[in-house]
């Protein structure tokens, strides 16, 4: 994590535009600024949870969050220099700098973007997360944010931009962050980009005894570019699968809580599945895709529950309870340390 002094520091754009430039801070907080509410995933998560090892972090179901972020659009930062005609890509590099165990090299984080994804009026280069200025480890003073795709897309600690005529090929989008497609052609390397529709259960938790009456499931659902148009669950291991009520605003970027209340009538085991649908029709699936190697792991996960027999007290609630009970369970969470901090230290690469 580099650190920087906010004096010394500025942003540089050039590359295939007719005025190269280097911002201040103040002459970028001068522009018009734009506030955008997104969720942002590693695009990793849930590593751990392959059946097959994968290279990488082994991440649990923890990494992402939900934030407010406030920054100019990318787009009036580029019409200030004056694109060229022939720009495709807009490259982004980070002031970090270090080493892979394949590529000893130092070198900076840099990532890229088509253009139409570089001038949407969403993009944004943020200084401020849920209103305040951003902390070091987020990016101070200044990160890109790309809503609607996965965390590596938003490069931290924003030093340079360039502007190219041709599709860039770097480390983070050619060793690491890419998936393999099936075509006509054969089997086709992609970057890493837009999140996939996902949905987890915040409860109940694996291994949570349920009683015979009501019974309440709640979680979150999130779908990338697109808003949550629906969820589903399925108590059979997805043979039947049967609507949640979503809770709260379905929109763009931004994922969504939903509920699903049930009346358990007899004794026995559960297998629960949840799955999302987004805007544009995209249904999480219920395996994962082997060719997203360790990436895009946004398959549903099976919940083991068993009903006991015993009567209780339906457990339905509205949604401000649910609210408690989700903000509960992320304070407990916070209180433990990060599930993979130690395999940074240990080579194991993003």
């Amino acid at each position: 994590m580099p650190a920087l002094d906010l004096a010394a520091w500025h942003l540089t754009v050039e590359g295939r535009v007719k005025k190269r430039r280097e911002w201040t801070w103040e002459e970028l907080m001068d522009l018009p600024e734009r506030t955008v509410f997104a969720t942002v995933e590693c695009a990793g998560n849930g590593r751990s949870f392959l059946a097959e090892r994968q290279a990488g972090v082994q991440w649990g179901a923890g990494a992402v969050g939900h934030a407010e972020w406030t920054g100019v659009p990318l787009k009036l930062v580029l019409e200030r220099s004056d694109m060229e005609p022939d720009a495709v890509e807009v490259l982004f590099e980070g002031a970090d700098v270090g080493t892979e165990p394949d590529h000893p090299a130092p070198m900076p984080f840099e990532r890229s973007l088509p253009l139409t994804k570089a001038l949407h009026p969403d993009t944004l280069p943020a200084s401020r997360m849920n209103g305040e200025v951003l902390d070091p480890i987020h990016g101070y003073p200044l990160r890109l944010f790309v809503p609607g795709w996965y965390g590596v897309a938003s490069v931290k600690w924003l030093r340079r931009i360039e502007v190219v005529n041709k599709p860039f090929r770097g480390y983070f989008q050619s060793v690491k962050y890419t998936v393999q497609r099936q075509t006509e052609r054969g089997v086709d390397t992609e970057i890493v980009g837009p999140m996939m529709p996902k949905s987890e259960i915040i409860r109940p938790r694996a291994g949570d005894v349920l009683g015979l009456g009501g019974n309440r499931f709640f979680g979150v659902s999130w779908a990338g570019e697109d808003s949550v148009s629906r969820v589903e669950v399925s108590k059979d291991g997805g043979s039947s699968w049967s609507d949640a009520t979503l809770i709260g605003p379905q929109a763009a970027y931004s994922w969504t809580l939903w509920e699903y209340l049930w009346e358990a009538k007899s004794p026995g085991d559960l297998t629960v599945l949840v799955r999302a649908t987004s805007s544009r029709g995209r249904v999480q699936p219920t395996n994962h895709d082997a060719l997203n190697g360790g990436y895009l792991i946004h398959h549903s996960r099976p919940l083991h529950l068993r009903v006991a027999d015993v009567h209780r007290t339906a457990d339905y609630a509205d949604a401000q309870t649910i609210m408690y009970d989700m903000n509960a369970y992320a304070e407990e969470k916070m209180r433990l340390p990060l599930d993979v901090e130690m395999e940074f230290s240990g080579g194991e690469g993003i």
